[in-house]
């Protein structure tokens, strides 16, 4: 939430939102118009629960805050929520399927190309409702195997979606230079990695603007 710089009434998305985590602490930060989403009934309600509760243990008054939460996929998000409406889109996505350490390298090479195709068509739907220069906040996961790290490289393709040469609908062809654009984190690099010595599985950091 701090990395999108977004300012405390704009519109935050977590299009997996899971049980809730950032729609809460984007509650605690005062951001009050938020909208959640996931495919999981099970996650929406457990989203809901948690809002209420972190309502009630901080004093926060619900009738003041804007919040809808949806349960929908990922793939269909932009038929749900206004075209050029959400300011920033904060979000850990479907990192894969949890790891047992016995994976076999060609294996987990067919994961990072199953996420990468989700990505990316969750991508082409984030551009949709951004709006002009809205940020994205989003985690990439690599892989451990063996000695070396799986990581899926999509840095190229999101900086496409949306651009002059194939507009994905007439709104985003409207969009002054088109695209993404990454954001660095650090000077030298764009993204942070966060992990653990044991993590088989660690985060990448992107931030990227519409």
């Amino acid at each position: 939430i701090n990395l999108s710089r977004t300012p405390l009434n704009g519109v935050l998305l977590d299009p997996f939102c899971g049980s809730g985590t950032i729609l809460t602490e984007a509650m605690l930060m005062d951001y009050k118009n938020l909208i959640g989403s996931d495919n999981s009934e099970k996650a929406v309600e457990n989203t809901e629960t948690n809002i209420k509760w972190t309502a009630d243990k901080f004093g926060k008054i619900l009738k003041y805050y804007n919040i809808k939460i949806l349960t929908n996929d990922i793939a269909d998000i932009a038929n749900k929520i206004d075209s050029n409406s959400v300011d920033a889109i904060i979000t850990e996505p479907y990192l894969g399927k949890p790891l047992r350490g016995r994976e076999s390298k060609e294996e987990l090479i067919q994961q990072t190309e199953e996420l990468k195709a989700l990505y990316i068509n969750s991508f082409r739907q984030f551009y949709k409702i951004l709006k002009p220069s809205g940020t994205v906040v989003f985690i990439i996961p690599r892989f451990k195997c063996g000695n070396e790290w799986l990581t899926i490289n999509i840095k190229n393709e999101i900086s496409a979606i949306g651009g002059p040469a194939s507009p994905a609908s007439p709104c985003e062809a409207g969009r002054a230079g088109g695209g993404f654009k990454s954001e660095k984190i650090f000077e030298d690099r764009d993204y942070l990695v966060y992990s653990r010595p044991d993590q088989r599985v660690a985060r990448e950091i992107w931030k990227f603007r519409s």
